[in-house]
């Protein structure tokens, strides 16, 4: 591989925004509006906007009808419409359903009722707006607000707007007023702008025109109009304006992400450091050794993992440093083995101390063990591939999400379907068992036989006539496969079924189990990557092509959705989130829905798929 360390790096976050008649406003979009003029219109951010309206990532038209934020409402809720359940309102917000159940206690025990509110999250402050600069004066004899205008290069409306009453009240010798500052270079405190620069607050004089700006500060007519919404009713004289240096352009194939606009929101002031910890285990010597190396490509399987992992950061890295973002990157071979990892030695060697976030170790183990070191430092620690829970730490995140949190979506899913619901179970199974009968006692249990056959007629005696039976298999053994498998299929033909699994089980994928049996009962599945058939980013395969001469992976994939999701996260410096891990968000093939739970930071952004009857495969609704 090469150009193997870059420095720069991007990311934004999703915030999450109330919905209920109190809580939003409707917007009618006019023609040749655009998202980002209608959030600075409405002083919110376009996260905002498309968290609430899905439909407008992929673009908007005129007289399309938004909901945008109201800002008058604080706090982060949702008005419960009929037929929602918990699992839709976690989809809708790319929110965890345990953070609902956090926020909202009375939900597992009273269940969700039309008109209620719900807390989407915790409630947040009001944005910060950036003041106009103005300076104070005191009139003297014979000054007027013409003549004060003039000696200021501003504008006599402009010193009306500033001075309420003013105007009707006339001016006065010895009084103190405010004069606005015709340009003025200001700290970027606002998302709509991310640059490497300054932000200039200007005031429109007499016969400007927007051509004429945008030759004067060096920025498009169409930068201009995003910046400042109110341009869309014409220039005036007084207008207060921000003007802002452009970022560089960027190559299209370069920045997989499909909202290459929206990155020039991102907050530049502050450079932000990342750390990727890499189990590559190779020494100076072995580095120079082409035989070695290609010795260990050829029968390493876990050098193998860490080198595509690599190679979809590496892809990230290229995007963030092409848009000139403000985080320093660090690759470390970190020399981890899934038995030891010597933290002491990575601490002789690098500095951490002014390092922000750590994506690594690997193994579990060894994150909890660097997660314990740096306790007490300001220093998040991202486990990016283990399923493993391990160790609670507040600084410690969980890319991957667990197999209780994959079991407990698909369950909500299916509970949101108000179907019936068979699980069929191994006897020897007790863990099985428990979690049927103390979470969701509901669900009808079927034993297999000791050697795994199923007892179709046990499976038929629970379904039920008129409404969609979902039947799980909750044994991976292939024998209970097969014959369930043909068993409903024989049953479809009296009942409406669904063949679900609360994981991913091998067993499903033998040559003895139709595939042809899996369509026809719709197989549902939940999922930690998006398997559906028309998820295909063709400018991540082609940046990967032409830098690797070969296609992604699923672990190049991985590499690439943590890499990307951390960095964005971390430049978006949102100040109405304590932690930078608060929210959704989705990359490629992996959705990041963040819960604190027992004192750790777990991904639940989990898949439910299904085989539908065109032999795709889809998102279940």
């Amino acid at each position: 591989m090469k150009n193997k360390f870059s420095t720069f790096f991007l990311l934004m976050c999703t915030s999450f925004v109330a919905f209920s008649q109190q809580t939003t406003n409707v917007h009618t979009v006019v023609k040749g509006e655009t998202v980002t003029q209608i959030a600075r219109q409405y002083q919110t951010t376009v996260n905002e906007i498309f968290l609430l309206n899905p439909a407008a990532v992929n673009d908007i038209n005129e007289n399309q009808i938004l909901l945008v934020p109201n800002l008058n409402y604080l706090g982060l809720q949702h008005e419960v419409q009929p037929k929602e359940t918990v699992y839709g309102i976690s989809k809708k917000y790319n929110v965890a359903i345990d953070q609902l159940y956090l926020y909202n206690p009375e939900l597992k025990e009273n269940g969700l009722k039309i008109g209620q509110r719900i807390n989407i999250s915790k409630p947040k402050e009001k944005a910060t707006i950036i003041e106009q600069p103005y300076k104070e004066i005191v009139v003297n004899e014979k000054e007027t607000i013409y003549s004060l205008a003039v000696q200021n290069n501003t504008s006599v409306s402009a010193i009306y707007e500033m001075n309420p009453g003013l105007e009707a009240n006339g001016l006065k010798k010895d009084q103190t007023i405010k004069i606005p500052i015709r340009e003025t270079i200001i700290e970027s405190r606002n998302e709509n702008f991310s640059t490497s620069t300054e932000v200039r607050f200007i005031i429109v004089e007499p016969k400007q025109t927007l051509f004429s700006i945008s030759k004067k500060y060096n920025v498009s007519q169409n930068d201009l109009l995003e910046w400042n919404t109110e341009l869309q009713n014409g220039l005036k004289e007084g207008m207060k304006l921000y003007v802002q240096k452009p970022l560089p352009e960027v190559a299209a194939n370069m920045y997989p992400i499909s909202n290459t606009s929206e990155i020039k929101k991102v907050n530049k002031n502050d450079i932000q450091e990342l750390t990727l910890l890499l189990p590559f285990n190779i020494n100076e010597e072995s580095f120079t050794d082409r035989t070695t190396l290609n010795k260990r490509l050829k029968s390493d399987v876990f050098f193998n993992m860490a080198l595509d992992f690599y190679s979809g950061a590496l892809i990230a890295i290229d995007s963030a440093k092409a848009l000139n973002l403000p985080v320093h990157i660090k690759i470390v071979d970190s020399k981890e083995s899934n038995r030891s990892l010597n933290i002491e030695a990575l601490r002789n060697e690098i500095d951490f101390s002014s390092t922000d976030v750590v994506i690594g170790p690997f193994f579990q183990k060894n994150v909890d063990a660097f997660s314990e070191v740096f306790k007490n430092q300001d220093l998040m620690v991202v486990s990016p591939l283990s399923t493993d829970v391990g160790k609670p730490y507040s600084n410690q995140v969980h890319a991957m999400p667990n197999n209780r949190l994959i079991r407990n979506t698909m369950m909500e899913y299916l509970r949101s379907k108000s179907g019936n619901i068979v699980a069929v179970v191994s006897p020897k199974n007790s863990t099985s068992k428990n979690y049927f009968s103390t979470d969701y006692p509901n669900v009808n249990v079927v034993n297999t036989a000791d050697n795994g056959n199923v007892n179709i007629s046990s499976v038929e005696s629970n379904l039920k006539s008129g409404q969609i039976n979902y039947v799980i298999l909750d044994n991976n053994a292939i024998r209970s496969a097969v014959d369930l498998v043909s068993g409903l299929k024989k049953l479809s033909v009296k009942y409406e079924i669904r063949l679900v699994t609360l994981e991913k089980i091998d067993v499903l994928d033998s040559t003895e189990v139709r595939m042809q049996d899996l369509v026809d009962l719709q197989f549902t599945y939940p999922s930690v990557t998006n398997d559906t058939t028309s998820n295909v980013n063709q400018n991540f395969e082609s940046a990967f092509k032409k830098r690797f001469d070969t296609m992604p992976n699923r672990f190049a994939l991985r590499g690439f959705d943590v890499t990307m999701d951390v960095i964005l996260r971390m430049v978006q410096n949102d100040s109405e989130t304590n932690s930078i891990f608060g929210y959704g968000s989705e990359q490629i093939e992996n959705r990041f829905t963040y819960v604190n739970e027992n004192g750790g930071i777990f991904n639940s952004g989990i898949y439910v798929l299904y085989y539908d009857k065109d032999l795709t495969i889809k998102e279940a609704e």
